[in-house]
């Protein structure tokens, strides 16, 4: 038996995913050589977990056993529309007076939570309709490399910053669903491209792209102060991120006009309408009030308080 596609993509849809592709579970052996040349470059900046289980990333038999298909989802994540060139130009005069930022992807509950109850409903609804099979499902939570799945299941391209760009835009969830199920038709990988446009390559602060498609996060804000020991905040303080960072994101034009999805909106942490005061006066009951279920979580009340003093320090 083979699974409906058109099914699979409406019950994604029905569960919130605005996107949905489908691709083939056959190893990915050109975007393997690729990962490990950033690898050899450092471009990874140490990260000694991207160097385990390489195989795993990019053949998906390695993680479900007899797996034949890949489905992949993608959820709108925008709660804002993006900011007008002009408001890019005062951002920096913004930062200096003390503002202090948050990516996106962390306004919002924890999206490794809700991504996968909402994958692991789809499975199961479908094993509802059409009968048992096996599963996995991965949220950032398995060594599978969900960008490559995206690109080849035709949900997105690759952007100049490494980021996946859609027809909803950039700020989009990724998540995987491995069936040990053939399905009736499978997508065409994306190979769509920016075209001459470098906007996200100038806009970034640190100039971390150090290339069109090669991020060096040695350089890169995000990945400098998600470190889960200790963020050295005087390489970034200046400006203005404490958790994450969007820049090359607010700057690209695949974002200008992306659809805010209410369903996001619902869901964005409690934090946010009053984020400065909430920050000035942490405690430990504020930080499970506003920060619960959100990805900050994860720093707990102590190691946020340590970045914020960090960060106001070496600003």
């Amino acid at each position: 038996m083979k699974l409906p596609s058109e099914i699979i993509k409406q019950t994604a849809q029905n569960y919130g995913f605005a996107l949905c592709g489908i691709a083939n579970a056959e190893p990915l052996s050109i975007e393997k050589e690729r990962f490990e040349k950033a690898l050899s470059q450092n471009l990874h900046a140490h990260k000694t977990y991207l160097e385990r289980d390489i195989d795993k990333r990019f053949y998906p038999k390695l993680l479900l056993e007899n797996c034949k298909s890949v489905v992949v989802c993608g959820y709108n994540y925008n709660m804002e529309k993006s900011r007008k060139a002009e408001e890019q130009k005062s951002r920096k005069a913004e930062e200096q007076k003390g503002e202090t930022l948050i990516s996106q992807y962390a306004q919002i509950k924890d999206y490794h939570v809700f991504m996968k109850e909402k994958l692991e409903a789809l499975a199961q609804d479908l094993q509802k309709q059409y009968g048992f099979f096996n599963f996995k499902t991965t949220v950032d939570s398995s060594a599978i490399a969900e960008k490559a799945w995206a690109v080849q299941a035709g949900i997105g391209y690759y952007g100049k910053n490494g980021v996946i760009q859609t027809q909803f835009g950039s700020f989009v969830f990724l998540g995987c669903l491995l069936m040990d199920i053939v399905v009736d038709g499978y997508d065409t990988p994306n190979r769509s491209c920016c075209g001459d446009c470098g906007k996200c390559i100038t806009g970034c602060p640190t100039n971390a792209i150090v290339a069109p498609y090669c991020v060096d996060s040695n350089r890169c804000i995000s990945n400098i102060n998600l470190n889960k020991s200790e963020t050295d905040f005087t390489r970034i303080a200046e400006y203005g991120w404490l958790v994450g960072c969007d820049e090359c994101q607010n700057v690209c034009p695949n974002n200008v006009n992306a659809p805010i999805n209410e369903e996001a909106v619902a869901l964005q942490a409690l934090f946010v309408n009053n984020q400065k005061e909430i920050l000035d006066n942490l405690t430990p009951e504020s930080f499970t009030k506003y920060f619960k279920n959100t990805a900050i979580e994860k720093f707990k009340y102590e190691g946020l308080k340590k970045r914020l003093d960090d960060f106001r320090k070496a600003k």
